[in-house]
């Protein structure tokens, strides 16, 4: 299955993640000394943000991306589509016309009339909004990861893809190990933007964390492009 646009993305920005993560072992390849500990902290803390900016920007990409196929003709019906797909589209796009787009300023109430008017307008005319489908709420823990998926009917993603990650991360993992892991990366994401303290993070464990969310881009956006298809094929025009 040929990636899609929004993993090729993933790939270029996971890439400046690597990159900082090799300048830190050039430069630094042993413990840190005393000197040296705002570099290292600077680019650990660095790689921790990219890794986690690239998967939130990755998930918001592909949900796009995938959801946008079903706007090209042949059109799907929208009696086609599954409920969560219809209910997210509908409550999901009066919730952007009324609020305004996410992490701005939202505008006057005055001001958002001509787009609820276009929302309300679209819902009757059974169009899907692909950016009805994208929200990560700069949160892109495991919670949100499941949200999107269902948006698309699939109730479990992480029990989907497991034997499929277990075959590329090279060993069994435990039955909750996807959502742990995802979680851990997000957090620590957290804990460097609020206490700008990296240097307790491991060489070692940002090299996981750069082949976990590979891997796990790569299976999500597998299995997104899946449903759309199956959907698709659903209908026969």
């Amino acid at each position: 299955m040929s990636s899609s646009f929004a993993y090729k993305a993933f790939g270029e920005s996971i890439a400046i993640a690597e990159e900082l993560l090799k300048i830190e072992k050039a430069y630094y390849p042993g413990p840190p000394r005393t000197k040296e500990q705002k570099a290292v902290e600077g680019l650990r803390a660095g790689v921790v943000v990219m890794v986690v900016a690239a998967l939130e920007r990755f998930l918001r990409d592909s949900m796009e991306e995938h959801v946008s196929d079903l706007t090209k003709t042949p059109f799907v019906p929208w009696t086609s589509l599954p409920d969560n797909m219809r209910i997210t589209n509908v409550y999901k796009t009066l919730d952007l016309a009324m609020k305004g787009p996410p992490f701005q300023e939202a505008p006057p109430k005055k001001d958002r009339l001509v787009d609820i008017h276009k929302a309300c307008a679209s819902i009757v005319s059974d169009i899907i909004n692909p950016l009805a489908f994208n929200n990560t709420g700069a949160n892109p823990n495991a919670a949100t990861v499941k949200s999107l998926l269902k948006s698309l009917d699939v109730s479990d993603i992480f029990a989907v893809i497991k034997l499929r990650f277990e075959k590329k991360w090279g060993k069994p993992i435990a039955a909750t190990f996807l959502v742990d892991k995802l979680n851990e990366i997000v957090n620590r994401r957290h804990v460097v933007a609020h206490t700008a303290s990296a240097l307790g993070i491991s060489r070692q464990q940002l090299k996981e964390s750069i082949k976990f969310v590979r891997i796990l881009a790569k299976l999500i956006d597998g299995e997104i492009k899946s449903k759309i298809n199956k959907i698709r094929k659903s209908y026969s025009p």
